[in-house]
């Protein structure tokens, strides 16, 4: 829960404006080294396999991707979380179908979509909220990483125990051009430590969900929004 004397009290008046801002400006962040090796690592895995490919960004320990994979058995789950700490905490269970790796998902969403990857769901859990009304543009639907993730499609998922937080996602989505509803969650078995612990401290619990679909492929590569710069993906 958002502590009332720390956080933004209403949903931000120019949000919609910070989202097309994104959309039209190209973003020229570098990539990390350390996260194209982690692509390069996995990208076989992903690209050889005839299993749907679900996507867990800021996955923390791994304990959502672990609960995903046992899910969706059929799928590939990749969980991504860019703290080699955290990831080291990782409990490996007995499902086989999903890997854990560390990279900034800053970086992961950039080269997922140049190298054509189309996840069937995308889940982000409990991200940083940055509650300060002056930390919009830190938030994922006020960064400039915005447009990357609409463009990697598939139906994402978004939980947040901040209302704020939802509702502002909703609306970027919408000044983007998509589809998306807001829901509270009650009585989920919690797939995360997070979710547990606040479930436990009576949390409210919100869900954003939004079938960002594949409406933007075009033969085997992707319709770049003008605020998307996207790197080579060698072999």
């Amino acid at each position: 829960m958002i502590r009332s004397r720390l956080g933004q009290q209403e949903v931000r008046k120019d949000l919609a404006d910070v989202v097309v801002a994104h959309m039209r400006s190209p973003w020229r962040r570098p990539i990390a080294a350390h996260s194209k090796e982690a692509f390069q690592a996995i990208r076989s895995r992903v690209e050889d396999s005839s299993r749907p490919l679900i996507i867990d960004s800021c996955c923390g320990t791994g304990d959502s991707t672990r609960h995903l994979a046992a899910q969706f058995p059929d799928a590939l789950v990749l969980g991504v979380d860019k703290s080699a700490h955290r990831l080291a905490r990782h409990q490996f269970g007995e499902s086989k179908n999903y890997a854990v790796l560390r990279a900034d998902v800053n970086d992961f969403w950039r080269l997922a979509v140049a190298a054509g990857w189309c996840p069937l769901r995308h889940y982000l859990l409990y991200p940083n909220p940055y509650p300060k009304a002056s930390q919009v543009r830190k938030r994922w639907y006020g960064s400039p990483a915005f447009p990357t993730l609409l463009a990697l499609g598939g139906l994402l998922t978004v939980r947040t125990n901040w209302s704020i937080y939802a509702q502002e996602f909703v609306l970027a989505l919408k000044a983007a051009g998509c589809a998306a509803t807001e829901s509270q969650i009650t009585g989920v078995p919690p797939m995360s430590a997070f979710e547990a612990k606040y479930q436990e401290r009576g949390h409210r619990l919100y869900q954003v969900t939004s079938d960002l679909g594949l409406e933007h492929v075009v033969g085997d590569k992707l319709d770049q929004p003008a605020g998307l710069v996207f790197p080579e993906v060698g072999d």
